[in-house]
């Protein structure tokens, strides 16, 4: 039977044991600090997502007490109380919605529903879903396609859709009655870039590089009207991570902003 050999076990100088330790401690002040950072992003979350649905429940819980306490009311003033529910409700669907979508996103086991998908026919459908919204918040809507765009993604659309939509409800908050919303697409090489443009009141130098933190909301008094709950384009960067893609944003206050997807595995039409 062969014997072992005896291996000397290698003598680590003192300096070379201060170094580890010291690079050890390091990677652990990172990894705390990383922790600290997301214990404060879901903090924030929350914050966030009780003011916004605190605001709904409120107002259907005082108009539930209208109803009792009011036999009496005339047919207009019922049916008028009847559409406040039904806004508030819509409202609680659509963060709820959102909530459950971005833990979707976040599930590393979730498979995407993909198939190959002619680009302007997507872009298309979407733009004429979109032109009853538009005349309604009197804004003008314009598409902008090349004649042949002419190439095919592989893509989830239903969450392509999502991405494309959360962006259009960003335009139509963040501009006015007369600015304008314009979707459009180019062929880049091996991708297709697409983009909405709004005129609307921009986005500042200091809320820019975090719009897409699934816990950041822009100052309410720099936005107008409802300012959202700060998780739509955080679920759009999730889908578009997911596509192994690309999304971003150009921005000037007061100017308007445009946001940019960027989608992978381009095929010849």
């Amino acid at each position: 039977m062969e014997k072992k050999r005896y291996v000397k076990p290698k003598t680590i100088s003192r300096e070379e044991l201060e170094q580890a330790l010291l690079q050890a401690n390091e990677e652990l002040s990172l990894a705390n600090d990383k922790l600290k950072k997301q214990e404060a992003a879901r903090v924030e979350l929350f914050r966030n997502l009780s003011h916004d649905l605190r605001a709904p429940m409120t107002a259907l819980v005082s108009t539930v007490g209208l109803l009792r306490e009011k036999k009496n009311l005339a047919e207009n003033e019922y049916l008028e109380l009847l559409d406040l529910m039904g806004r508030r409700l819509k409202n609680l669907n659509a963060i709820l919605d959102e909530i459950f979508l971005l833990g979707q996103m976040e599930n590393p086991e979730l498979r995407l529903e993909m198939e190959n998908i002619d680009l302007a026919t997507l872009l298309e459908e979407f733009y004429f879903s979109c032109e009853a919204d538009v005349k309604y918040g009197e804004r003008k809507l314009e598409l902008d396609l090349p004649e042949e765009l002419n190439c095919m993604v592989r893509v989830d659309p239903q969450k392509i859709v999502r991405v494309l939509d959360n962006l259009f409800t960003n335009a139509l908050r963040y501009s006015k009655p007369g600015d304008s919303i314009m979707l459009g697409a180019r062929r880049e090489g091996d991708a297709a870039r697409i983009w909405i443009r709004d005129t609307g009141v921009g986005i500042t130098p200091e809320d820019l590089p975090h719009v897409f933190e699934r816990s950041y909301r822009a100052d309410r008094s720099r936005t107008p009207g409802d300012g959202g709950h700060g998780l739509g384009l955080a679920i759009a960067k999730s889908i578009m991570d997911r596509h192994g893609g690309r999304i971003w944003c150009e921005s000037r206050q007061d100017e308007g902003s445009t946001f940019y997807l960027e989608l992978p595995t381009l095929l010849e039409t």
